[in-house]
């Protein structure tokens, strides 16, 4: 008995102790994480700022800069950065200059390769030498507000290094154009489009392929009225999708934005509104600032590593921007020398390739030396996929991107206009990534221009691998800005741009051919019109908007496909609640689940068998294509494709709904049960907001990932709730910011992010935007000191030497 007691009382000894050291590393993790918080208040001396520099951060930490120079806001929006986003800061730079594999490992070389291959033709050093000194000084003073913050902040740095076990290098100038890289890459189509088009066309012919690759349909809504004007292949595109899913662009590329004029406002003055589609993560793609200087009161989203307003608004003008999908780049086919392989043909001689060589640091691995080489069209991608026996006829890539380098001053200036014509002058620098801009002013006026490199291809189309050896296949310039699809008050009082084509078939030079489904341009175009005035809750409505209007098409035409039919019980139900449906996607309908399953298994049914697993998903990487192809066919009524080559009989388009619908209701059973109410479209359709470290380490998901939650919408809904067709139906990109302006009284502009300021999972801001998003709602857009005023939160001040009152 005494041994047994005795025994118990050190097993409670032994478990108490454990419990203990639980408690205090427990205790001293978290008082770690918290150490790697920013402070938010105080004041810091800092040698080479001009003056003094206060920071005021309100309720949800977004900081508003006064500074007596642009240069001293640069460098306090530099330094607010660097304490809330620097790690993403890190992985975009990183990223651009090819050097993940230095800090993550041996499995980021081929994005690595990838990105140095498609940078060789222009550096970020290239592309900063070539911007003048007005910008170039504020970037100068930018990177100083980072490297302060690293200097003096070594041993707080984010939890995130500490796990890599590295540490960030300082800033330079330079650097800060990684991220306009990043994003002319990342709103890229060419990269996925052209080269799986190649590898269809090979698999299953011209004729076939020309089916799902047709043009935008005659009748579509233009952004401008009619009056106005194989090989290999899929090795790179498996790297692409790696890359985009790191750095959060795995769907990307759509976006909404109109102005109306007084014509048709409420207050008689011009309302504004965007929300840019990309990739949901977090930190969320955008940062928040206002900064306020002699030269400008200016706020709204930053891209983390730069420092201008991307978009948003200064006393005088509002902006926003939706993606041009302009085909910005062409894949040539190279010849090369049978008797010399550093050299290629072109119109009948031989020309030498131009041959980089440069290495890879891989941690804990040993370096990877690469060659990158380059012919007159540009970079050959081949060597992106380092085949093991590289083809005779290599493929180069010629992107706009090496042309242009004026972003980045484009910003600048509309940062400072005091009018629509400052903002035309802007527009008219800015080529690639090519955006639609859309602006206002407090005069009242309104415009567009479609702010992108066009290259003119003369006597060929774009959208297809070319020969590059027989000079029939050359750019000959880029059309001239003053033809670039533009307007400026047009009759009808409003101004729309949701990617889609901007001219009629008419227009002389070809943009595009990966313009979204017209889906949402036309149920935009029908709010625009439904009231003579429109006025900010319109807009916020507008912007909450779930409507389907592809189902308008799609669902008559399930309904006509089993009419005929004895349908099992559940099957009957299924169909009785479509037929019932209002096309709204509501997260807690069933309606929308049976739509989007059916619509997913349609899609396999058609593409899957004929074009085979990896090149199919491939295919399935851009859902604006797929869908746009799928509706032509279901438009079309028969095809070729309809038919599935494996089986015996000839199916057609009814045969395929009939087996896509039952496919749905069959599934919808095994997934949610056999209860037809509990099929609701946020059971499926849900989101995570995604850290990229949470993502790789499940355990670290559960405290740095934000989500699940039930989320309504579809692809095309103007409030979209885009998945990847790929893997069903989680969703992975959205509205990354909302912002509504009005430009009779700016005090009733709005913005929203969808998470939070701070890239901390520690700070009360990393996700408290959330809710609000998710609810679309708003928070106040300031540009008064007397509002920013009321929200203060937090102040900071940066001072040169001698002016601290604590020295």
């Amino acid at each position: 008995m005494k041994s047994g007691s005795k025994g118990k009382k050190i097993f409670k000894w032994a478990a108490g102790l454990v419990l203990v050291l639980i408690v205090s590393i427990s205790v001293g993790v978290y008082v770690y994480l918290r150490s790697t918080l920013p402070e938010y208040n105080g004041e810091i001396i800092v040698t080479g700022v001009d003056g003094e520099i206060e920071i005021i951060r309100d309720s949800f930490g977004m900081p508003h800069i006064y500074a007596s120079t642009d240069e001293d806001a640069a460098f306090a929006l530099g330094y607010c950065t660097a304490q809330d986003r620097l790690f993403q800061m890190e992985l975009i730079r990183r990223s651009i200059r090819g050097r993940l594999a230095e800090a993550l490992g041996e499995e980021f070389v081929d994005i690595d390769r990838m990105f140095r291959t498609i940078t060789a033709r222009k550096s970020l050093e290239d592309m900063f030498a070539d911007l003048p000194p007005e910008v170039t000084s504020v970037m100068e003073a930018y990177a100083s507000g980072i490297n302060h913050y690293l200097a003096n902040h070594e041993e707080q740095l984010p939890f995130e290094f500490s796990l890599l076990g590295n540490q960030p290098e300082y800033w330079t100038a330079a650097d800060e154009l990684a991220s306009l890289y990043y994003m002319a890459w990342a709103l890229n189509f060419s990269f996925n489009a052209e080269l799986t088009h190649s590898a269809i066309a090979d698999k299953v012919g011209i004729e076939m392929a020309a089916e799902i690759f047709d043009d935008y349909s005659a009748g579509d809504p233009t952004i401008l009225p009619p009056e106005a004007l194989g090989r290999g292949k899929t090795k790179l595109l498996s790297t692409i999708r790696k890359a985009r899913e790191l750095t959060g662009a795995v769907v990307r590329g759509a976006s909404n934005n109109w102005v109306v004029s007084g014509k048709k406002s409420q207050t008689g003055m011009p309302l504004l509104a965007n929300d840019m589609h990309l990739g949901l993560i977090i930190p969320g793609i955008w940062y928040e600032a206002h900064l306020v200087t002699p030269n400008m009161n200016v706020s709204g989203v930053v891209l983390p590593g730069v420092p201008v307003i991307i978009a948003g608004a200064n006393e005088h003008v509002a902006w926003g921007f939706t993606n041009v999908m302009a085909d910005d780049a062409d894949y040539y086919i190279e010849k090369i020398n049978p008797d010399d392989s550093t050299q290629y043909e072109y119109m009948g001689q031989w020309e030498d390739i131009v041959i980089r060589h440069d290495t890879i640091t891989v941690r804990n691995g040993e370096p990877v030396p690469i060659e990158i080489r380059m012919t007159r069209h540009g970079v050959i991608i081949d060597d992106i996929i380092r085949m093991e026996e590289p083809p005779a006829s290599p493929i180069a890539m010629r992107w706009t991107v090496v042309d242009f380098n004026r972003e980045a001053q484009a910003l600048y200036l509309a940062n400072r206009a005091k009018n629509i014509d400052d903002m035309e002058q802007a527009a008219a620098l800015y080529k690639c990534p090519g955006q639609n801009w859309v602006y206002a002013d407090d005069q009242g006026n309104i415009g567009f221009w479609a702010a992108v490199g066009i290259p003119i291809r003369d006597g060929f189309d774009a959208g297809q691998l070319l020969p590059g050896w027989d000079g029939q296949h050359e750019w000959s310039g880029y059309v001239p800005t003053d033809q670039q699809p533009h307007m400026k008050n047009p009759e009808q009082g409003w101004i729309a741009s949701a990617n889609n084509r901007h001219t009629g078939n008419d227009s002389p030079h070809t943009i595009s051919t990966y313009y979204a489904p017209p889906d949402r341009i036309i149920r935009i175009t029908r709010m625009l019109n439904e009231k003579e005035k429109l006025g900010v809750d319109d807009f916020k409505r507008m912007q909450a908007d779930l409507y389907m209007v592809m189902a308008e098409n799609w669902v008559p035409r399930i309904v006509s496909a089993l009419s005929s039919q004895e349908l099992p019980v559940l099957q009957k139900q299924a169909l009785q609640v479509i037929k019932d449906w209002n096309y709204v996607a509501d997260a807690d309908k069933v309606a929308p689940a049976i739509f989007h399953v059916t619509l997913q298994n349609t899609i396999e049914a058609v593409f899957q068998e004929r074009l085979g697993d990896s090149l199919y998903n491939n295919w399935l990487s851009n859902s604006f294509i797929v869908h746009n192809a799928i509706n032509g066919l279901l438009e079309k009524g028969q095809s070729e494709w309809f038919d599935n080559p494996a089986t015996d009989p000839v199916e057609n388009l009814d045969a395929v709904l009939s087996s896509a619908f039952a496919g749905a209701i069959e599934y919808l059973g095994l997934t949610l049960g056999e209860n037809i109410d509990d099929w609701t479209w946020g059971k499926l359709h849900t989101l995570t907001l995604f850290h990229p470290i949470g993502r790789q380490i499940p355990i670290l998901g559960k405290i740095m990932n934000v989500g699940p939650f039930p989320v309504g919408g579809g692809s095309h809904s103007v409030n979209p709730g885009l998945y990847r067709l790929t893997e069903p139906y989680a969703m992975l990109a959205g509205a990354s910011q909302r912002h509504i302006f009005d430009l009779g009284n700016m005090k009733n502009s709005l913005r929203i992010i969808p998470a939070g300021i701070s890239g901390n999972f520690m700070s009360d801001h990393y996700a408290d935007q959330v809710e609000l998003w998710r609810k679309v709602e708003y928070r106040p857009f300031l540009l008064d000191r007397e509002d920013v005023e009321k929200e203060a939160t937090y102040r900071m001040k940066i001072i040169p030497p001698g002016m601290s009152q604590e020295e």
